[in-house]
Parts: structure tokens; sequence; C-alpha cells
């Protein structure tokens, strides 16, 4: 129990007792029901009072701190962080073959409309090739990898 929660308590217990004897001592010998009655629901209203006070201070209280180390919520041990800005996502990843080779990566207008921070996107990692469909500019998948994207969860190409 805090201070505060004590001395309420004290104060109130002592109101309590201090009014059951007045109305006990101030009762003539010949005290009619009335009187009794007022005195009964005078004390019933200290011991609410009372157990208001305990149970104010019950739900009040702080838990007790456990003791060793919590990682903060919503953070998971052994797990790098991963900020949303650099996901490169799943749909936006082509591969395929043109006159200079195989080629895999991230298609350039798909990833500027798709990711949360475009602007983080690395120009040196733009390349340009010959697709069926023709020419694309595309994100190189290990370029974006040395520069902190990552792979949308759960992805494998």
């Amino acid at each position: 129990m805090n201070r505060i929660a004590r001395s309420f308590t004290a104060a109130t217990l002592a109101l309590g007792l201090a009014l059951g004897g007045v109305t006990a001592s101030a009762t003539p010998a010949r005290a009619n029901n009335n009187d009794e009655v007022v005195a009964i629901i005078g004390g019933l209203i200290a011991l609410y009072a009372i157990g208001q006070a305990i149970q104010n201070n019950n739900r009040n209280a702080t838990p007790p701190r456990q003791s060793g180390h919590r990682p903060p919520q919503g953070h998971q041990p052994h797990q790098p962080h991963r900020p949303q800005a650099l996901i490169a996502p799943a749909r936006c990843f082509i591969e395929g073959q043109d006159r200079n080779g195989y080629y895999r990566g991230y298609v350039r207008r798909c990833m500027q409309n798709n990711v949360a921070r475009p602007a983080l996107l690395p120009d040196q990692c733009l390349h340009r090739v010959e697709t069926f469909n023709g020419p694309r500019m595309i994100y190189a998948g290990r370029c974006l990898a040395q520069n902190g994207w990552q792979r949308e969860a759960g992805f494998r190409p």
C-alpha cells in the first residue's frame, strides 16, 4: 500500500470508530428503534467506505517487477529487423535470358509503384535487359541485397 492510501484507510477507520463511539455514548438508556437503525446504517456505511478504499488501493497497485531482462514488445529475439521500406515485392521479380545472358531482378516500374519508399531504390542497381516483350529496366537482385533490400517474406525464386 502506498502512503496516501494507508493514511486514508487509517483516517476512515478512525472516523468510523469515533462515530460508532459517539452514537453509542449519546444513546440514552431508553433508546427507540429509530436511533438503533441509524447507528447500524452509519456503521455499515463506514465499513463500506473502508472496503472501497482497500479495493481501490488493490486495483491501483502496480504488479511486482520480474527479475531478468524482458525484450521490448513486438520485438522477436534473434531475428534481424526488417524495415518495411526495404522489402522488394515478389510480384515485381522477373528472370529470363537475353543476348547478354541470364538475368534476374525486379522491374523498375513495378518497384517504384509498389515499395513503401521508392526514393530509397539505388540507381546503381538499374540494368537494361531485352525481354520477349521488349527492353526493360530492372534492379539487379544482388545489388539490391548489397544495399539493404530483402526479398518479400516467403518468396523463393
